[in-house]
C-alpha cells in the first residue's frame, strides 16, 4: 500500500470510542456490558486492578479521583484471557484522573490525580489482549508506566493504546505490543537519571500483514532521555514494519533524540537535533527545527522559544482542542509545539462589528481588508445583540490569503460538549442572499496557506456552504448546517464543506467534542476531491443526538488517502458514505456509527479500490444494505458489526447473495472483491471444558490458497437471506489453505476449528473471509449453535458431582 504524506493515525478520539455502543443503544439494541469503578485511595486502586484481572468480555473504566496515590510496591494488570487467545477481545480498558467525590465529573487541572513511588521507582504494569486502552489526565513521579498489547491479530486492524494529557516524570516507560496502534498526545514525558530512554515503542511483528501499524506522537515533550521505537521482526530481511508518525513535539536530550529500528518516519514540525535510523526511512520532513526549546522546569516554553506558534494545525489523529492543562491548544495563528500551549497571540485581527451585507465593520469589508496581501490574519465576531447574529451575504466571499475565521469569538457562543451527537450554539449565521450560491470559498495562489473555519451557522447556500480549493493543513471545526440555532431555523444547503482543486490535508472536526461540526440537512454533507489526505474525525453527519437531521447522501470521497474516523454518519436519503472513482483508493474508514440510511450504509463503486472500511464502523438500520461493493477491488471490510439492515450486511454485487464460484487468482479494480467466497458452515457447537468454554465450527472453504483471516460473529437471530448479520463480532481466526494440487486453481479444504469463544445454545453464528490482499466475502449462511458438549475433568468423574455450568 502506498504510504500517505502524513500518515493517517488510530484516533482513537478519546470521546469517540463508545460511538458504535452509544448506537446500539439508539437503535434498542443489547450494549456490551460495562464497569465504572469510582477509585478513592491506593488499597481500592489495588483491590481494582485485582478484580479485573483475567477478565476480558466487559469494558471497565477506572475512575481516580483528584489525590495523590503513593504505592509502595509494583502494581501489576493482566486484563487478558488466561493462557492466551488468538481472537479479538472486545472490552475496553480505561484509565482515567481527575474525579471528584462520588467520580460524577473529571477536572483537567494538570497534577490533579498523581501516582508517586515510594522508596524507589515502581512499576505500573498494564497487560492486555487485544483490548482497546484510554489513559487520560494521569501524572506521576518516580513510577515506570508498561503497556503491553498482547497478541496481534496480524490484520493490523487497529486496536488501539491511547496515552492523553499524562505527566510522567522520574520515569522509564514503554506502550506497545505486536501489530496495535500507538497515540501518545499532549502528554511530558520526562526520564529518570539511570534510564537510557524516557519512553519507548515497539512490538514482534510478523511478515504477511498488508496494513503497518501506526504510532503516533502528537503535542509531546520528552525529556533527559531518547524516544526509542524498536519493531522486531519474524525474518531478519523484512523491510520496515511500523509507520512512525510525530507531529508538534519536542524531544530535548543531550544524546541520540530519536532511536528508531524498523520504521518509516513522518516528521512534522517538531523539535529534535538527533536521529539513529535503522532499517527504515525518513518519508517526510516539513518544518523541524533544532533550535534550543528554552523550556522553564515545568517544560512550558518560555515566551521567547522557538517553539511558540511554530507547530501545524494539521497533525495526525486531527489537532487536539486543548493541551496538557486542558487550556486552549490553538493560541494565535498556529499551534505551539510540545505539550503546552502558552498565552501568546500573535494574530492580526480583522473585526467584524455589524451584520451588514457590505462597509466598514461587515464581514465583506473583512475579507476585503484580507485579500490584500497583508499576511496571515484572523477574522473574528463581536456584534452587537442577542444570539443569534445574522450575516445576509450579498455575494460570495472569496478568501485568497492564509486566513482564520473564529465564529466562535461572538459573544453567546457555546461550544458542543456532547462525547458523541452535538449541542453547540453559533452565535454567526452566514445566510444566503439572493441569487447567491455559494458561501465561503478558501483559494489561495500561495500552496502552503492555511485556513481555519470555526464556530459559524451557514443557512440557504444552493451550491457550496464552504469551498475549500488550494493550500495545506487546514481546520474546519465546531460548525453548524442544518437544524436551528437559539430558535432561528436554518435553511438547506446544497453541499454543506467541499474539498476540491488542490486542496489538501483539511482536518474536518476533531478528536474533542467542541472540534464537532452538525451536518444535516444537505444535498451533500462532505464531498472529499482533489489530491486527498484528509481527515474527517467526530463530525455528527446526519444526526445531532436522537435529533435526525438527514442529508441526502452523507459523504462522499472521490479522492486517495482520507481517513473518516469516530463520525456519526446517519438519516441519509441515500447512501451514508460513498467511496466513488478509480482515484478514491487507500482511505480508511474506521470507528463510525453508521445507520438509518434510506439506501445503504456505505456504497463503494466505480472502480474504487484499496480502501479499508473498518475496524470497529457499527453499520445498522439502513434501508439498503450494511456494504454495498458493486466494484472495488481490495476493499478490506473486517472488523465492523452490522444489524437490522434492510439489505445484505456485506453485499457483493451483484445484488443479493452472491453463491461461492472460483475465485480469481488476480483481479481488477473494476471487481466486487473478486466476488471473495466466503466459508461453509456445516456445524456450530459449545464445548465446555472446566473452566473454560469453546466454540467448535466445522465446515468447508474453497478459493485461492493463501492465508485468510475468518471473522466470527454472534447474532440473535439469522438474516432473511440466511446469511449474517453480524450483531456482535466474536473473535477472529487465522485460516490458512492450502493443497499439493489444486483444480483451477481453487483449493477446498473442510475445516473443525475449536476457538475459545464463548457462546450459549441458541446462538446464530456467521463468518465472513478476508484474504491476504483484503478481499473480505459476504457472511457466511448462518448456523445456530444446537448442542453443547461438557468435557469434565477427571476429579468430577467417578461420582464426584460435576460443576453447575456457566
Amino acid at each position: 500500500m502506498a504510504s500517505p504524506t502524513v500518515p493517517m493515525t488510530p484516533r482513537r478520539a478519546r470521546a469517540r470510542l463508545s460511538l458504535p455502543l452509544l448506537l446500539l443503544a439508539l437503535v434498542a439494541l443489547p450494549a456490551a456490558g460495562q464497569s465504572e469503578l469510582c477509585i478513592e485511595n491506593v488499597a481500592a486502586l489495588r483491590q481494582a486492578f485485582a478484580s479485573v484481572t483475567g477478565q476480558t468480555t466487559q469494558a471497565v473504566t477506572f475512575k481516580l479521583r483528584a489525590g495523590t496515590y503513593t504505592l509502595d510496591s509494583d502494581l501489576e494488570l493482566n486484563y487478558r484471557f488466561p493462557g492466551g487467545s488468538t481472537t479479538q477481545e472486545t472490552g475496553m480498558l480505561t484509565l482515567r484522573g481527575g474525579y471528584n467525590a462520588g467520580c460524577s465529573t473529571a477536572s483537567n487541572a494538570l497534577g490533579a490525580t498523581t501516582i508517586n513511588g515510594a522508596g524507589g521507582q515502581r512499576l505500573v504494569a498494564i497487560e492486555l489482549n487485544n483490548n482497546p486502552f484510554l489513559m487520560e489526565g494521569i501524572s506521576s513521579n518516580q513510577i515506570d508506566w508498561r503497556v503491553n498489547n498482547w497478541m496481534c491479530r496480524q490484520d493490523l486492524s487497529g486496536i488501539a493504546l491511547n496515552i492523553e494529557r499524562l505527566r510522567a516524570r522520574t520515569t522509564r516507560s514503554f506502550f506497545g505490543g505486536q501489530c496495535h496502534d500507538v497515540m501518545v498526545r499532549n502528554s511530558l514525558i520526562e526520564a529518570r537519571s539511570d534510564a537510557d530512554f524516557a519512553v519507548g515503542f515497539g512490538g514482534n511483528f510478523g511478515n504477511h500483514s498488508s496494513i503497518l501499524p501506526r504510532i503516533n506522537l502528537v503535542h509531546t515533550t520528552v525529556r533527559n532521555g531518547r524516544t526509542r521505537f524498536g519493531f522486531l521482526a519474524n525474518a531478519g530481511s523484512n523491510p520496515p514494519l511500523a509507520v512512525v508518525s510525530i507531529s508538534n513535539s519536542v524531544f530535548d536530550h543531550t544524546g541520540i533524540e530519536l532511536d528508531v529500528e524498523g520504521a518509516n518516519l513522518y516528521l512534522l514540525r517538531n523539535r529534535y537535533d538527533s536521529l539513529n535510523l535503522v532499517r527504515g526511512a525518513v518519508l517526510s520532513n516539513v518544518g523541524n527545527i533544532s533550535a534550543p526549546p528554552q523550556l522553564l522546569a515545568s517544560g512550558l516554553p518560555t515566551n521567547g522559544s522557538p517553539l511558540v506558534n511554530a507547530g501545524s494545525q494539521f497533525v495526525s489523529g486531527g489537532l487536539p482542542a486543548t493541551d496538557l492543562t486542558g487550556g486552549p491548544r490553538l493560541i494565535g495563528t498556529t499551534p505551539d509545539i510540545g505539550a503546552f500551549e502558552t498565552l501568546v497571540d500573535n494574530g492580526f485581527y480583522l473585526d467584524v462589528t455589524n451584520t451588514n451585507g457590505s462597509g466598514a465593520g461587515s464581514l465583506a469589508q473583512a475579507v476585503a481588508n484580507l485579500n490584500q496581501n497583508l499576511g496571515r490574519r484572523v477574522i473574528r465576531f463581536n456584534i452587537p445583540g442577542a444570539c443569534p447574529r445574522t450575516i445576509t451575504l450579498n455575494q460570495t466571499l472569496t478568501l485568497t490569503e492564509a486566513v482564520d475565521v473564529r465564529g466562535e469569538t461572538q459573544p453567546g457562543s457555546q461550544p458542543s460538549t456532547w462525547a458523541a451527537g452535538y449541542n453547540g450554539v453559533p452565535c454567526v449565521i452566514l445566510r444566503a442572499g439572493t441569487g447567491v450560491a455559494s458561501g465561503l470559498v478558501f483559494d489561495s495562489n500561495d500552496a502552503g496557506d492555511q485556513f481555519r473555519l470555526t464556530g459559524l451557522a451557514f443557512s440557504g447556500f444552493s451550491g457550496n456552504a464552504v469551498s475549500i480549493r488550494s493550500g495545506r493543513g487546514h481546520l474546519v471545526a465546531g460548525n453548524r448546517f442544518g437544524g436551528s440555532v437559539a430558535g432561528t431555523a436554518l435553511s438547506p444547503v446544497g453541499t454543506a464543506i467541499r474539498v476540491e482543486g488542490s486542496a489538501r490535508e483539511v482536518q474536518i472536526g476533531g478528536p474533542e467534542p467542541a472540534q464537532t461540526n452538525l451536518i444535516g440537512s444537505a444535498s451533500l454533507g462532505i464531498a472529499l476531491q482533489g489530491p486527498g489526505y484528509n481527515q474527517v474525525i467526530g463530525n455528527a453527519i446526519g444526526e445531532a443526538g436522537f435529533q435526525p437531521l438527514g442529508n441526502n447522501t452523507g459523504m462522499a470521497v472521490l479522492s486517495p488517502h482520507n481517513v473518516v474516523e469516530g463520525n456519526w454518519i446517519a438519516q441519509s436519503g441515500s447512501d451514508n458514505l460513498q467511496l466513488v472513482g478509480s482515484q478514491a483508493q487507500h482511505n480508511t474508514v474506521r470507528d463510525n456509527a453508521i445507520f438509518g440510511a434510506t439506501r445503504h450504509g456505505v456504497l463503494i463503486s466505480a472502480s474504487a479500490a484499496r480502501n479499508r472500511v473498518g475496524p470497529g464502523n457499527h453499520l445498522g438500520n439502513n434501508g439498503g444494505d450494511g456494504i454495498f461493493l458493486v466494484s472495488g477491488s481490495r476493499s478490506n471490510l473486517s472488523g465492523n458489526t452490522y444489524n437490522g439492515n434492510g439489505g445484505l450486511a456485506i453485499d457483493l454485487a451483484p445484488d443479493g447473495v452472491t453463491p461461492n464460484d472460483p475465485d480469481p487468482d488476480l483481479d481488477h479494480d473494476g471487481s466486487a472483491n473478486r466476488n471473495q467466497n466466503f466459508p461453509v458452515l456445516s456445524q456450530a457447537t459449545r464445548i465446555f471444558n472446566f473452566p473454560f468454554s469453546f466454540l467448535e465450527l466445522t465446515g468447508s472453504f474453497s478459493t485461492t490458497p493463501g492465508l485468510y483471516r475468518f471473522d466470527i460473529y454472534r447474532n440473535n437471530a439469522c438474516d432473511g437471506s440466511g446469511h449474517g448479520e453480524g450483531l456482535t463480532l466474536l473473535g477472529t481466526h487465522l485460516y490458512t489453505l492450502s493443497c499439493t494440487v489444486t483444480f483451477n486453481g481453487q483449493c477446498t479444504r473442510s475445516f473443525d476449528l475449536l476457538l475459545p469463544i464463548r457462546v450459549s445454545v441458541g446462538d446464530v453464528i456467521s463468518v465472513t473471509a478476508t484474504s491476504l490482499a483484503g478481499h473480505t466475502s459476504e457472511f457466511s449462511a448462518c448456523r445456530t449453535v444446537e448442542q453443547q458438549v461438557v468435557i469434565d475433568p477427571p476429579i468430577f468423574r467417578n461420582g464426584f458431582d460435576p460443576p453447575s455450568l456457566p
